[in-house]
């Protein structure tokens, strides 16, 4: 169910919304909206992605996640990605493919720390709190092979 504020948004999939133009105004009450669309959607997960298309060169996205909601062990193999902590906390685990160095990173909105994950690397995500929101930055354009999961 599409919320009154995220109407003006083109969905593109479940829980999935894209601005319809860069510069779109984002509704005061956008993180409230995304996370009543993760309640209900299948996955858990919502996003709204400020760029128009998953052609874009420049990709901005925020992502919701609810409880119970689980991230599959995955990488981007040609591009790397920002993570930034908007609200709640989660665990962020990195698995590099020589073994050389298994990272476990506290995501918390109360720093607001962000995150760089270089292309290639193997992540995971576990929610901390009931809900979790980022902003995700990363390269576009979103092609089929963008993520591979392990």
């Amino acid at each position: 169910m599409k919320s009154d504020s995220l109407k003006r948004f083109n969905q593109t999939q479940a829980g999935v919304f894209h601005a319809t133009h860069w510069g779109q105004s984002i509704p005061e009450n956008f993180v409230k909206e995304l996370i009543c669309e993760a309640e209900q959607n299948f996955n858990r997960k919502a996003r709204l992605c400020l760029h128009p298309s998953p052609e874009d060169i420049t990709q901005v996205t925020f992502l919701a996640l609810t409880r119970p909601y689980e991230d599959r062990l995955h990488k981007h193999p040609h591009k790397p990605e920002i993570m930034i902590p908007f609200l709640g906390k989660a665990e962020l685990k990195l698995y590099y493919e020589d073994n050389s160095e298994n990272q476990v990173i506290l995501l918390d909105a109360e720093s607001s720390t962000p995150v760089s994950i270089e292309a290639g690397v193997l992540h995971s995500l576990r929610i901390l709190t009931p809900n979790f929101v980022f902003l995700e930055i990363g390269n576009g354009p979103f092609k089929p092979d963008s993520t591979v999961y392990a």
